[in-house]
């Protein structure tokens, strides 16, 4: 892992799985991880394989979905760099339970199994710092659970929007805009629609001034509006 990556521990410590760890125990998991590169639409881990290790999204996105028995895709989480996933299989066992795959060209730090129970088993201290970690994930998946069972579609699109706006740092600027880098239908998966649905929520927002699109680019027009649906 670059050097610069695990000197900077707030960096790091922004990896909620990895948030309560030192230095020293960060630069001894690095120290047997691997970096590992996909294009877009690469597998990166299918539902029901054996279970290798645990991932950290460094650069790109990637989602985490299950397919139904009939084939329909629900995608559980869009992951965001600086971000860890596969990691739940890790304590409790099994194969992976769900899949993986790069919306985009994504760098990724693996970090093996047996390794890294190795570590806990040499300092048992790390487990317990990793629960915090657990508990925000645990927090923000009963969230969105939340979100698709309470809220109408634009509410859960305007909160989409304000999350990636606060991702792409634009949200000081006098028009905070993000760009939209995986498909409509990964969108819409994600917060428990169809793609028609999330295309008429997104004229919605436009019709009522809260956004302006250009090409791939959401703008806010706004932001107290968009704020204000979101809640």
């Amino acid at each position: 892992m670059p050097g610069t990556l695990i000197e900077n521990k707030d960096t790091l410590r922004n990896i909620p799985l990895f948030s309560e760890l030192s230095i020293e125990q960060l630069r001894k998991i690095s120290s047997f991880s691997k970096l590992k590169s996909f294009e877009k639409r690469d597998r990166i881990f299918n539902e029901d394989e054996c279970y290798l290790g645990f991932y950290i999204l460094l650069k790109g996105s990637v989602k985490v979905f299950k397919l139904s028995r009939s084939g329909k895709e629900s995608v559980l989480h869009i992951i965001r760099p600086l971000t860890a996933f596969a990691d739940i299989p890790l304590f409790e066992g099994g194969n992976y339970p769900v899949s993986a795959e790069a919306l985009e060209e994504s760098l990724t730090l693996f970090i093996p199994k047996e390794k890294f129970l190795e570590l806990i088993y040499t300092e048992p201290d790390v487990s317990l710092k990793m629960l915090a970690g657990f508990a925000k994930r645990l927090k923000s998946i009963i969230n969105q659970l939340e979100d698709i069972s309470s809220k109408e579609v634009p509410n859960r699109l305007a909160k989409y929007l304000l999350k990636e706006v606060k991702t792409a740092g634009t949200e000081n600027l006098p028009e905070p805009f993000v760009k939209l880098t995986i498909p409509k239908s990964t969108i819409a998966a994600y917060i428990g629609t169809i793609t028609e649905t999330l295309s008429r929520s997104f004229k919605k927002l436009q019709d009522e001034g809260i956004i302006r699109v250009n090409g791939k680019k959401i703008f806010v027009k706004d932001l107290k509006g968009l704020k204000e649906l979101a809640k």
